[in-house]
């Protein structure tokens, strides 16, 4: 096989490990952020949505993943980007305010309180 083949072949498999890696593990959104990027994402979509009816707060949940799912790779990057030093800048009272918020609402809409949404990464939560 030569060189070219061989790397042709290799990113075939890398892109599909990839699509399937993300499709098991919740695709699209869920499979490509980090949990405090998600913690941000949530914190951001409760400021947003305050004063919603469940039918307005489905619309605009519908809006805004339409809206990522359109965005290029670069915009996703810095997308990432400002989510991560958004959360970075947050103080350590500020972070556990959110994941606090967050294992209410999964109690709350029976999917239980995973105390591990931050990652547990012992990365200064």
């Amino acid at each position: 096989m030569t060189t070219s083949r061989f790397l042709l072949a290799a990113g075939a498999a890398l892109l599909l490990s990839t699509a399937a890696f993300a499709q098991d593990h919740g695709g699209g959104m869920r499979g490509m952020f980090t949990p405090e990027e998600r913690m941000m994402l949530f914190a951001d979509n409760m400021k947003a949505t305050a004063g919603m009816t469940d039918d307005q707060r489905h619309a605009y949940r519908e809006k805004e993943r339409d809206h990522f799912m359109s965005l290029s790779d670069t915009d996703k990057a810095r997308m990432k980007a400002d989510l991560d030093s958004r959360w970075a800048a947050m103080t350590p009272a500020q972070k556990a305010d959110i994941k606090t918020k967050i294992d209410a609402f999964r109690a709350s809409h029976g999917m239980g309180g995973h105390g591990d949404q931050g990652g547990g990464q012992g990365n200064g939560q």
